[in-house]
Protein backbone atom coordinates (compact mmCIF):
# COMPACT_ATOMS: atom_id res chain seq x y z
CA UNK A 1 0.00 0.00 0.00
CA UNK A 2 1.39 3.37 -0.95
CA UNK A 3 2.06 5.84 1.82
CA UNK A 4 3.87 6.31 5.11
CA UNK A 5 3.42 4.14 8.16
CA UNK A 6 2.49 6.17 11.23
CA UNK A 7 4.62 5.81 14.34
CA UNK A 8 1.97 5.07 16.94
CA UNK A 9 1.93 5.94 20.65
CA UNK A 10 2.89 2.83 22.61
CA UNK A 11 3.50 1.50 26.08
CA UNK A 12 7.19 0.71 26.47
CA UNK A 13 8.09 -2.14 28.83
CA UNK A 14 11.87 -2.58 28.84
CA UNK A 15 13.56 -5.47 30.59
CA UNK A 16 17.16 -5.28 31.88
CA UNK A 17 18.91 -7.47 29.31
CA UNK A 18 21.88 -7.09 27.02
CA UNK A 19 19.67 -7.13 23.96
CA UNK A 20 17.44 -4.65 22.15
CA UNK A 21 14.01 -4.24 23.68
CA UNK A 22 10.51 -4.25 22.29
CA UNK A 23 8.31 -1.25 21.86
CA UNK A 24 4.97 -2.42 23.20
CA UNK A 25 1.81 -0.83 21.86
CA UNK A 26 -1.49 -1.46 23.66
CA UNK A 27 -4.81 -0.41 22.29
CA UNK A 28 -6.72 2.08 24.34
CA UNK A 29 -9.48 1.63 26.87
CA UNK A 30 -11.27 4.96 27.06
CA UNK A 31 -12.46 6.15 30.49
CA UNK A 32 -15.84 4.62 29.65
CA UNK A 33 -14.13 1.20 29.87
CA UNK A 34 -14.24 1.26 33.68
CA UNK A 35 -17.92 2.13 33.65
CA UNK A 36 -18.50 -0.61 31.07
CA UNK A 37 -16.99 -3.27 33.35
CA UNK A 38 -18.86 -1.97 36.38
CA UNK A 39 -22.19 -1.96 34.57
CA UNK A 40 -21.50 -5.48 33.31
CA UNK A 41 -20.84 -6.69 36.83
CA UNK A 42 -23.97 -5.02 38.19
CA UNK A 43 -26.15 -6.37 35.38
CA UNK A 44 -24.80 -9.90 35.70
CA UNK A 45 -23.24 -9.84 32.24
CA UNK A 46 -20.00 -11.68 31.63
CA UNK A 47 -17.04 -9.29 31.41
CA UNK A 48 -14.39 -9.69 28.73
CA UNK A 49 -10.84 -10.49 29.85
CA UNK A 50 -8.39 -7.60 30.06
CA UNK A 51 -4.66 -7.66 29.28
CA UNK A 52 -3.18 -5.17 31.73
CA UNK A 53 0.51 -5.59 30.99
CA UNK A 54 2.32 -6.90 27.96
CA UNK A 55 6.07 -6.81 27.52
CA UNK A 56 8.33 -8.54 25.05
CA UNK A 57 12.05 -9.09 24.72
CA UNK A 58 14.30 -11.07 22.42
CA UNK A 59 17.58 -12.84 23.07
CA UNK A 60 19.49 -13.08 19.80
CA UNK A 61 21.96 -15.58 21.21
CA UNK A 62 19.26 -18.16 21.94
CA UNK A 63 16.90 -16.81 19.23
CA UNK A 64 14.06 -16.72 21.71
CA UNK A 65 11.30 -14.17 22.05
CA UNK A 66 9.80 -13.94 25.55
CA UNK A 67 6.36 -12.45 26.14
CA UNK A 68 5.16 -11.52 29.63
CA UNK A 69 1.62 -10.47 30.39
CA UNK A 70 -0.99 -10.09 33.12
CA UNK A 71 -4.58 -10.92 32.25
CA UNK A 72 -7.70 -10.49 34.36
CA UNK A 73 -11.18 -11.92 33.95
CA UNK A 74 -13.91 -10.97 36.39
CA UNK A 75 -15.48 -14.43 36.25
CA UNK A 76 -12.12 -16.24 36.19
CA UNK A 77 -13.11 -17.95 32.93
CA UNK A 78 -10.50 -20.14 31.25
CA UNK A 79 -8.98 -18.23 28.34
CA UNK A 80 -7.73 -18.99 24.87
CA UNK A 81 -4.43 -17.16 24.38
CA UNK A 82 -3.15 -16.81 20.82
CA UNK A 83 0.08 -15.26 19.60
CA UNK A 84 0.63 -14.01 16.05
CA UNK A 85 3.77 -12.62 14.39
CA UNK A 86 3.98 -10.17 11.50
CA UNK A 87 6.92 -9.27 9.31
CA UNK A 88 5.24 -6.27 7.67
CA UNK A 89 4.34 -4.01 10.57
CA UNK A 90 1.04 -5.65 11.42
CA UNK A 91 -0.53 -5.67 7.98
CA UNK A 92 -0.46 -9.46 7.92
CA UNK A 93 0.61 -12.06 10.45
CA UNK A 94 1.95 -14.55 7.94
CA UNK A 95 5.02 -15.46 10.02
CA UNK A 96 2.93 -17.07 12.75
CA UNK A 97 3.14 -20.60 11.37
CA UNK A 98 6.96 -20.42 11.33
CA UNK A 99 7.30 -19.63 15.04
CA UNK A 100 6.69 -22.42 17.59
CA UNK A 101 5.32 -21.10 20.89
CA UNK A 102 5.13 -22.61 24.37
CA UNK A 103 4.08 -21.60 27.85
CA UNK A 104 0.87 -19.81 28.81
CA UNK A 105 -0.67 -20.02 25.36
CA UNK A 106 -3.53 -21.97 23.81
CA UNK A 107 -6.60 -23.17 25.73
CA UNK A 108 -7.19 -23.25 28.60
CA UNK A 109 -5.03 -20.60 30.29
CA UNK A 110 -6.27 -19.30 33.64
CA UNK A 111 -6.28 -15.54 34.30
CA UNK A 112 -3.47 -14.24 36.48
CA UNK A 113 -0.24 -12.27 36.70
CA UNK A 114 3.19 -12.92 35.19
CA UNK A 115 2.01 -15.25 32.46
CA UNK A 116 4.83 -16.10 30.04
CA UNK A 117 5.13 -17.29 26.45
CA UNK A 118 8.35 -18.33 24.71
CA UNK A 119 8.63 -18.10 20.92
CA UNK A 120 11.33 -19.89 18.93
CA UNK A 121 12.62 -17.46 16.28
CA UNK A 122 15.27 -19.73 14.79
CA UNK A 123 13.31 -20.27 11.57
CA UNK A 124 13.21 -16.51 10.93
CA UNK A 125 16.91 -15.75 11.30
CA UNK A 126 15.77 -12.39 12.61
CA UNK A 127 18.92 -10.68 13.91
CA UNK A 128 18.21 -6.97 13.52
CA UNK A 129 14.89 -7.70 11.82
CA UNK A 130 11.66 -5.77 12.14
CA UNK A 131 8.55 -7.64 13.17
CA UNK A 132 5.39 -7.27 15.24
CA UNK A 133 3.87 -9.60 17.85
CA UNK A 134 0.20 -9.65 18.85
CA UNK A 135 -1.42 -11.45 21.77
CA UNK A 136 -5.17 -12.09 22.04
CA UNK A 137 -7.08 -13.29 25.12
CA UNK A 138 -10.57 -14.69 24.48
CA UNK A 139 -12.82 -16.26 27.13
CA UNK A 140 -15.12 -17.72 24.44
CA UNK A 141 -18.21 -16.22 26.08
CA UNK A 142 -21.10 -14.67 24.10
CA UNK A 143 -20.59 -10.99 23.32
CA UNK A 144 -23.24 -8.61 24.67
CA UNK A 145 -23.36 -6.37 21.63
CA UNK A 146 -26.20 -4.29 23.01
CA UNK A 147 -24.02 -3.21 25.89
CA UNK A 148 -21.27 -2.07 23.54
CA UNK A 149 -23.78 -0.30 21.29
CA UNK A 150 -25.05 1.63 24.30
CA UNK A 151 -21.60 3.12 24.93
CA UNK A 152 -21.81 5.33 21.83
CA UNK A 153 -21.81 8.84 23.28
CA UNK A 154 -23.71 11.69 21.62
CA UNK A 155 -21.84 14.23 23.76
CA UNK A 156 -18.52 12.88 22.51
CA UNK A 157 -19.79 13.12 18.94
CA UNK A 158 -20.71 16.76 19.56
CA UNK A 159 -17.30 17.49 21.10
CA UNK A 160 -15.49 15.86 18.17
CA UNK A 161 -17.62 17.71 15.63
CA UNK A 162 -16.99 21.02 17.37
CA UNK A 163 -13.33 20.50 16.45
CA UNK A 164 -13.93 19.05 12.98
CA UNK A 165 -16.32 21.80 11.83
CA UNK A 166 -14.55 24.31 9.62
CA UNK A 167 -13.48 24.58 6.00
CA UNK A 168 -11.42 21.51 5.11
CA UNK A 169 -10.32 22.08 1.54
CA UNK A 170 -7.02 21.63 -0.26
CA UNK A 171 -6.82 25.32 -1.20
CA UNK A 172 -9.33 27.22 0.95
CA UNK A 173 -8.73 25.35 4.22
CA UNK A 174 -5.61 23.21 3.97
CA UNK A 175 -4.46 23.72 7.57
CA UNK A 176 -7.74 22.51 9.02
CA UNK A 177 -7.98 19.70 6.46
CA UNK A 178 -4.59 18.47 7.67
CA UNK A 179 -5.51 18.93 11.33
CA UNK A 180 -8.67 16.85 11.01
CA UNK A 181 -6.86 14.08 9.14
CA UNK A 182 -4.13 14.11 11.79
CA UNK A 183 -6.71 13.88 14.58
CA UNK A 184 -8.15 10.77 12.93
CA UNK A 185 -4.67 9.32 12.61
CA UNK A 186 -3.84 10.04 16.25
CA UNK A 187 -7.04 8.34 17.37
CA UNK A 188 -6.23 5.28 15.25
CA UNK A 189 -2.72 5.22 16.69
CA UNK A 190 -3.96 5.54 20.25
CA UNK A 191 -6.33 2.63 19.63
CA UNK A 192 -3.34 0.48 18.61
CA UNK A 193 -4.49 0.19 15.00
CA UNK A 194 -2.04 -0.12 12.13
CA UNK A 195 -2.19 3.50 10.96
CA UNK A 196 -1.20 4.48 7.43
CA UNK A 197 -1.57 7.25 4.91
CA UNK A 198 -2.53 6.19 1.40
CA UNK A 199 -1.23 9.04 -0.75
CA UNK A 200 -1.91 9.93 -4.37
CA UNK A 201 -1.20 12.91 -6.66
CA UNK A 202 -3.96 15.31 -7.66
CA UNK A 203 -2.79 18.26 -9.75
CA UNK A 204 -0.24 20.05 -7.53
CA UNK A 205 -1.76 18.60 -4.35
CA UNK A 206 -0.98 15.29 -2.64
CA UNK A 207 -4.19 13.61 -1.53
CA UNK A 208 -4.10 11.62 1.69
CA UNK A 209 -6.50 8.93 2.81
CA UNK A 210 -5.99 8.00 6.46
CA UNK A 211 -6.40 4.32 7.41
CA UNK A 212 -6.58 2.48 10.73
CA UNK A 213 -6.62 -1.34 10.56
CA UNK A 214 -7.07 -4.22 12.97
CA UNK A 215 -6.03 -7.45 11.21
CA UNK A 216 -8.53 -10.24 11.85
CA UNK A 217 -7.52 -13.08 14.14
CA UNK A 218 -9.02 -15.89 12.01
CA UNK A 219 -9.78 -14.54 8.52
CA UNK A 220 -7.47 -11.52 8.08
CA UNK A 221 -7.93 -11.42 4.30
CA UNK A 222 -11.65 -10.69 4.74
CA UNK A 223 -12.09 -6.96 5.37
CA UNK A 224 -14.90 -4.75 6.64
CA UNK A 225 -14.53 -1.01 6.05
CA UNK A 226 -16.15 1.90 7.91
CA UNK A 227 -15.44 5.17 6.12
CA UNK A 228 -16.32 8.82 5.55
CA UNK A 229 -14.74 11.65 3.60
CA UNK A 230 -13.18 14.29 5.81
CA UNK A 231 -12.87 17.13 3.26
CA UNK A 232 -15.43 19.88 2.66
CA UNK A 233 -16.31 22.36 -0.05
CA UNK A 234 -14.22 25.52 -0.26
CA UNK A 235 -17.10 27.70 0.99
CA UNK A 236 -18.61 25.40 3.64
CA UNK A 237 -17.61 24.50 7.22
CA UNK A 238 -19.06 21.07 6.46
CA UNK A 239 -20.58 20.14 9.81
CA UNK A 240 -23.06 17.72 8.23
CA UNK A 241 -21.11 17.27 4.98
CA UNK A 242 -19.17 15.45 6.10
CA UNK A 243 -18.05 16.26 9.61
CA UNK A 244 -20.93 14.15 10.90
CA UNK A 245 -19.63 11.12 9.01
CA UNK A 246 -16.04 11.79 10.07
CA UNK A 247 -16.84 11.82 13.79
CA UNK A 248 -19.01 8.74 13.29
CA UNK A 249 -16.02 6.80 11.98
CA UNK A 250 -13.92 8.07 14.89
CA UNK A 251 -16.45 6.95 17.47
CA UNK A 252 -16.77 3.45 16.02
CA UNK A 253 -12.99 3.09 15.82
CA UNK A 254 -12.69 4.29 19.40
CA UNK A 255 -15.16 1.70 20.72
CA UNK A 256 -14.97 -1.30 18.42
CA UNK A 257 -11.17 -1.48 18.30
CA UNK A 258 -11.09 -2.39 22.01
CA UNK A 259 -11.99 -5.92 21.04
CA UNK A 260 -10.46 -8.46 18.66
CA UNK A 261 -12.45 -9.54 15.61
CA UNK A 262 -12.07 -12.67 13.50
CA UNK A 263 -12.14 -10.62 10.29
CA UNK A 264 -10.20 -7.45 9.57
CA UNK A 265 -11.73 -4.08 10.40
CA UNK A 266 -10.49 -0.95 8.66
CA UNK A 267 -11.48 2.66 9.35
CA UNK A 268 -10.84 5.17 6.55
CA UNK A 269 -11.02 8.93 6.20
CA UNK A 270 -11.16 9.66 2.46
CA UNK A 271 -9.71 12.83 0.98
CA UNK A 272 -11.00 14.74 -2.05
CA UNK A 273 -14.52 13.33 -2.16
CA UNK A 274 -15.75 16.79 -3.03
CA UNK A 275 -13.40 16.83 -6.03
CA UNK A 276 -15.23 13.85 -7.52
CA UNK A 277 -14.72 10.82 -5.26
CA UNK A 278 -11.00 11.04 -5.96
CA UNK A 279 -9.69 9.57 -2.70
CA UNK A 280 -11.98 6.55 -2.68
CA UNK A 281 -11.49 5.92 -6.40
CA UNK A 282 -7.72 5.94 -6.02
CA UNK A 283 -7.96 3.66 -3.00
CA UNK A 284 -10.18 1.09 -4.74
CA UNK A 285 -8.04 1.11 -7.87
CA UNK A 286 -4.59 1.19 -6.26
CA UNK A 287 -4.77 0.99 -2.47
CA UNK A 288 -6.63 -2.22 -1.76
CA UNK A 289 -4.24 -5.13 -1.20
CA UNK A 290 -4.70 -7.80 -3.86
CA UNK A 291 -5.12 -10.57 -1.29
CA UNK A 292 -8.05 -8.93 0.46
CA UNK A 293 -11.73 -9.72 0.00
CA UNK A 294 -14.01 -6.83 0.97
CA UNK A 295 -17.02 -8.23 2.82
CA UNK A 296 -18.76 -4.89 3.36
CA UNK A 297 -18.29 -1.12 3.29
CA UNK A 298 -20.28 1.22 5.54
CA UNK A 299 -19.90 4.69 4.04
CA UNK A 300 -21.13 7.67 6.07
CA UNK A 301 -22.33 10.51 3.84
CA UNK A 302 -23.99 13.13 6.08
CA UNK A 303 -25.66 11.50 9.08
CA UNK A 304 -26.66 14.44 11.29
CA UNK A 305 -29.70 16.26 9.91
CA UNK A 306 -33.06 15.19 11.34
CA UNK A 307 -36.45 16.84 11.50
CA UNK A 308 -40.01 15.87 12.37
CA UNK A 309 -41.45 18.76 10.38
CA UNK A 310 -43.74 17.50 7.58
CA UNK A 311 -42.73 18.04 3.94
CA UNK A 312 -39.04 18.42 4.72
CA UNK A 313 -37.90 15.25 2.95
CA UNK A 314 -37.77 15.68 -0.80
CA UNK A 315 -36.83 13.05 -3.37
CA UNK A 316 -35.19 13.15 -6.80
CA UNK A 317 -37.37 13.17 -9.88
CA UNK A 318 -38.57 9.68 -10.71
CA UNK A 319 -37.79 8.29 -7.25
CA UNK A 320 -41.43 7.26 -6.79
CA UNK A 321 -41.29 5.16 -9.97
CA UNK A 322 -37.98 3.44 -9.32
CA UNK A 323 -38.40 2.89 -5.57
CA UNK A 324 -42.16 2.79 -4.92
CA UNK A 325 -41.90 1.05 -1.53
CA UNK A 326 -39.42 3.60 -0.17
CA UNK A 327 -41.47 6.48 -1.59
CA UNK A 328 -44.65 5.15 0.01
CA UNK A 329 -42.85 4.91 3.36
CA UNK A 330 -41.86 8.59 3.14
CA UNK A 331 -45.32 9.65 1.99
CA UNK A 332 -47.01 7.71 4.81
CA UNK A 333 -44.97 9.78 7.29
CA UNK A 334 -45.91 13.10 5.65
CA UNK A 335 -42.46 13.48 4.07
CA UNK A 336 -40.70 14.06 7.39
CA UNK A 337 -36.90 14.05 7.33
CA UNK A 338 -36.56 11.62 10.21
CA UNK A 339 -34.93 8.53 8.67
CA UNK A 340 -31.44 7.37 7.87
CA UNK A 341 -31.38 6.37 4.22
CA UNK A 342 -29.73 2.97 3.81
CA UNK A 343 -28.63 2.82 0.17
CA UNK A 344 -27.57 -0.60 -1.05
CA UNK A 345 -26.99 -2.35 -4.35
CA UNK A 346 -28.98 -5.27 -5.73
CA UNK A 347 -25.72 -7.14 -6.38
CA UNK A 348 -25.19 -7.48 -2.61
CA UNK A 349 -28.62 -6.99 -0.96
CA UNK A 350 -27.62 -8.80 2.25
CA UNK A 351 -25.52 -5.84 3.42
CA UNK A 352 -28.49 -3.44 3.36
CA UNK A 353 -30.55 -6.08 5.14
CA UNK A 354 -27.86 -6.40 7.82
CA UNK A 355 -27.97 -2.67 8.54
CA UNK A 356 -31.77 -2.51 8.69
CA UNK A 357 -31.96 -5.63 10.86
CA UNK A 358 -29.28 -4.25 13.19
CA UNK A 359 -31.34 -1.10 13.71
CA UNK A 360 -34.43 -3.18 14.51
CA UNK A 361 -32.51 -5.37 16.96
CA UNK A 362 -30.24 -2.87 18.71
CA UNK A 363 -31.48 0.68 17.97
CA UNK A 364 -35.27 0.44 17.51
CA UNK A 365 -35.65 4.23 17.84
CA UNK A 366 -33.83 4.69 14.52
CA UNK A 367 -36.10 4.83 11.49
CA UNK A 368 -34.44 3.32 8.42
CA UNK A 369 -35.42 3.95 4.81
CA UNK A 370 -33.92 1.11 2.78
CA UNK A 371 -33.24 1.84 -0.88
CA UNK A 372 -31.66 -0.90 -3.00
CA UNK A 373 -30.52 0.27 -6.42
CA UNK A 374 -30.73 -2.17 -9.29
CA UNK A 375 -27.27 -2.71 -10.72
CA UNK A 376 -28.86 -2.68 -14.18
CA UNK A 377 -30.58 0.67 -13.54
CA UNK A 378 -28.06 3.07 -11.97
CA UNK A 379 -29.47 6.23 -10.40
CA UNK A 380 -27.00 9.17 -10.54
CA UNK A 381 -28.19 10.64 -7.22
CA UNK A 382 -27.24 7.39 -5.51
CA UNK A 383 -23.70 7.42 -6.91
CA UNK A 384 -22.46 10.64 -5.38
CA UNK A 385 -20.37 9.37 -2.46
CA UNK A 386 -17.44 7.12 -1.64
CA UNK A 387 -19.41 3.87 -1.81
CA UNK A 388 -19.72 4.26 -5.59
CA UNK A 389 -16.13 3.22 -6.51
CA UNK A 390 -16.63 0.04 -4.48
CA UNK A 391 -19.84 -0.66 -6.39
CA UNK A 392 -18.03 -0.10 -9.67
CA UNK A 393 -15.49 -2.70 -8.60
CA UNK A 394 -18.27 -5.18 -7.77
CA UNK A 395 -17.76 -4.88 -4.01
CA UNK A 396 -20.54 -4.73 -1.37
CA UNK A 397 -21.04 -1.25 0.04
CA UNK A 398 -23.70 0.98 1.60
CA UNK A 399 -24.22 4.72 1.58
CA UNK A 400 -25.73 5.82 4.88
CA UNK A 401 -27.09 9.34 4.47
CA UNK A 402 -29.61 11.86 5.73
CA UNK A 403 -30.37 12.80 2.11
CA UNK A 404 -28.01 15.74 1.53
CA UNK A 405 -29.75 18.66 -0.21
CA UNK A 406 -33.02 16.72 -0.40
CA UNK A 407 -33.33 17.35 3.37
CA UNK A 408 -30.58 19.68 4.57
CA UNK A 409 -30.89 23.05 2.83
CA UNK A 410 -27.52 24.13 4.26
CA UNK A 411 -25.78 21.59 2.03
CA UNK A 412 -22.64 23.03 0.38
CA UNK A 413 -23.22 26.48 1.90
CA UNK A 414 -21.54 28.56 4.65
CA UNK A 415 -24.54 27.66 6.83
CA UNK A 416 -23.58 23.99 7.16
CA UNK A 417 -22.83 24.32 10.87
CA UNK A 418 -23.73 22.18 13.85
CA UNK A 419 -25.33 24.83 16.08
CA UNK A 420 -29.05 24.10 16.42
CA UNK A 421 -29.04 22.36 13.04
CA UNK A 422 -27.83 18.84 13.68
CA UNK A 423 -29.47 16.23 15.87
CA UNK A 424 -26.89 14.31 17.92
CA UNK A 425 -29.38 11.73 19.19
CA UNK A 426 -30.15 10.81 15.58
CA UNK A 427 -26.45 10.84 14.70
CA UNK A 428 -25.57 8.59 17.63
CA UNK A 429 -28.33 6.15 16.64
CA UNK A 430 -26.87 5.87 13.14
CA UNK A 431 -23.42 5.26 14.64
CA UNK A 432 -24.84 2.66 17.04
CA UNK A 433 -26.51 0.76 14.23
CA UNK A 434 -23.38 0.83 12.07
CA UNK A 435 -21.24 -0.34 14.96
CA UNK A 436 -23.63 -3.25 15.55
CA UNK A 437 -23.66 -4.22 11.86
CA UNK A 438 -19.88 -3.95 11.46
CA UNK A 439 -19.24 -5.91 14.68
CA UNK A 440 -21.49 -8.75 13.52
CA UNK A 441 -19.98 -8.85 10.05
CA UNK A 442 -16.44 -8.82 11.46
CA UNK A 443 -17.33 -11.45 14.10
CA UNK A 444 -16.38 -9.61 17.26
CA UNK A 445 -14.74 -11.70 19.99
CA UNK A 446 -15.27 -11.52 23.77
CA UNK A 447 -11.66 -10.73 24.48
CA UNK A 448 -8.76 -8.31 24.55
CA UNK A 449 -5.57 -7.76 22.54
CA UNK A 450 -2.23 -6.02 22.56
CA UNK A 451 0.67 -5.71 20.13
CA UNK A 452 4.42 -5.21 20.43
CA UNK A 453 6.44 -3.86 17.55
CA UNK A 454 10.19 -4.48 17.38
CA UNK A 455 12.00 -2.10 15.07
CA UNK A 456 15.41 -3.79 15.25
CA UNK A 457 17.18 -0.44 15.51
CA UNK A 458 17.10 0.20 19.26
CA UNK A 459 20.55 0.29 20.73
CA UNK A 460 21.38 -2.00 23.63
CA UNK A 461 22.81 1.08 25.31
CA UNK A 462 19.48 2.88 25.27
CA UNK A 463 19.46 4.73 28.64
CA UNK A 464 15.87 3.69 29.26
CA UNK A 465 17.04 0.09 29.62
CA UNK A 466 18.17 1.03 33.14
CA UNK A 467 15.67 3.79 33.84
CA UNK A 468 12.56 2.30 35.49
CA UNK A 469 9.64 4.71 35.62
CA UNK A 470 6.19 4.28 37.15
CA UNK A 471 3.24 6.67 37.18
CA UNK A 472 0.65 7.11 39.92
CA UNK A 473 -1.96 9.48 41.29
CA UNK A 474 -0.70 12.39 43.39
CA UNK A 475 -3.31 13.79 45.71
CA UNK A 476 -6.85 13.87 44.39
CA UNK A 477 -6.24 15.01 40.80
CA UNK A 478 -2.50 15.18 40.17
CA UNK A 479 0.13 12.86 38.68
CA UNK A 480 3.60 11.87 39.88
CA UNK A 481 6.41 9.92 38.25
CA UNK A 482 8.66 7.62 40.26
CA UNK A 483 12.11 7.25 38.68
CA UNK A 484 14.75 4.66 39.40
CA UNK A 485 18.39 5.38 38.62
CA UNK A 486 18.21 7.18 35.26
CA UNK A 487 21.27 8.24 33.25
CA UNK A 488 19.16 9.97 30.56
CA UNK A 489 19.28 13.76 30.39
CA UNK A 490 17.23 16.55 28.85
CA UNK A 491 14.00 14.67 29.37
CA UNK A 492 10.70 15.82 27.95
CA UNK A 493 7.47 14.62 29.54
CA UNK A 494 4.16 14.63 27.63
CA UNK A 495 0.73 13.63 28.88
CA UNK A 496 -1.90 12.34 26.43
CA UNK A 497 -5.52 11.27 26.75
CA UNK A 498 -6.92 8.14 25.09
CA UNK A 499 -7.78 10.05 21.93
CA UNK A 500 -4.13 11.01 21.41
CA UNK A 501 -4.69 14.63 22.51
CA UNK A 502 -1.69 16.29 24.15
CA UNK A 503 -2.82 17.53 27.58
CA UNK A 504 0.46 18.71 29.06
CA UNK A 505 4.17 19.02 28.24
CA UNK A 506 7.19 19.93 30.34
CA UNK A 507 10.91 19.25 30.41
CA UNK A 508 13.54 18.25 32.94
CA UNK A 509 16.82 19.74 31.80
CA UNK A 510 18.93 17.49 34.02
CA UNK A 511 18.79 13.79 34.77
CA UNK A 512 16.06 13.23 37.40
CA UNK A 513 17.09 12.19 40.85
CA UNK A 514 16.00 8.76 41.93
CA UNK A 515 12.59 9.27 43.50
CA UNK A 516 9.31 11.05 42.79
CA UNK A 517 8.76 13.85 40.29
CA UNK A 518 5.49 15.81 40.45
CA UNK A 519 3.96 16.82 37.11
CA UNK A 520 2.76 20.41 37.07
CA UNK A 521 -0.30 19.45 35.03
CA UNK A 522 -3.98 20.42 35.15
CA UNK A 523 -6.45 18.49 37.28
CA UNK A 524 -7.18 15.10 35.77
CA UNK A 525 -10.38 13.15 36.23
CA UNK A 526 -10.38 9.37 36.64
CA UNK A 527 -9.55 7.45 33.47
CA UNK A 528 -6.80 6.10 31.24
CA UNK A 529 -3.84 8.32 30.26
CA UNK A 530 -0.44 7.98 28.59
CA UNK A 531 2.77 9.57 29.87
CA UNK A 532 5.54 9.76 27.27
CA UNK A 533 9.07 10.34 28.55
CA UNK A 534 11.68 11.06 25.90
CA UNK A 535 15.25 12.20 25.50
CA UNK A 536 17.60 12.45 22.53
CA UNK A 537 18.71 8.90 23.36
CA UNK A 538 15.34 7.16 23.49
CA UNK A 539 11.76 7.26 24.77
CA UNK A 540 9.21 5.38 26.81
CA UNK A 541 5.44 5.67 27.05
CA UNK A 542 3.63 4.42 30.15
CA UNK A 543 -0.10 3.75 30.33
CA UNK A 544 -1.71 4.63 33.65
CA UNK A 545 -5.24 4.18 35.01
CA UNK A 546 -5.90 7.05 37.39
CA UNK A 547 -8.60 6.35 40.01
Amino acid sequence: MKGALYSAPFVLHLRAQNIPAFFVMKKIFAPAWLCFLLSAALSGQNSAPVILKFSASVNWNSQQLTLLYDVEDAENDPLEITVAISGDGGKTYALTSQVPVSGDVGFPVLPGAARAVTCDLSALNPAGATFTVRIVADDKQPFDLQQLVNTVDSNRLRADLTFVEGIRHRTAGLAHLNAVRDSMGHLFEAAGLLTEEHTFPYSTYTGKNILGTFSGTVAPDTVIIVDAHYDSMANAPGADDNGSGTVGVMEIARLLSRYPTKKTLRYIGFDLEEAGLVGSSRYVSGGLPANEKVAGVFNFEMIGYYTEVPNTQQVPTGFNLIFPAAYNQIAADSFRGNTIINVGNSTHPALADLFSNSAAAYVPDLKVLKVVMLASLPVPDLLRSDHAPFWSAGLPALMLTDGAEYRNKCYHTPNDTLDEKLNFTFMSNVVKTTLAAAAQLAEIQHGDWAVAGFDGTVSASDPFDTCPVSVSRAGERGVKLLFGACPAENLRIELYDTGGKLLHREGIMEAPEQGAYQLNCPDLSAGIYFVKISSPEGSRTVKVALP
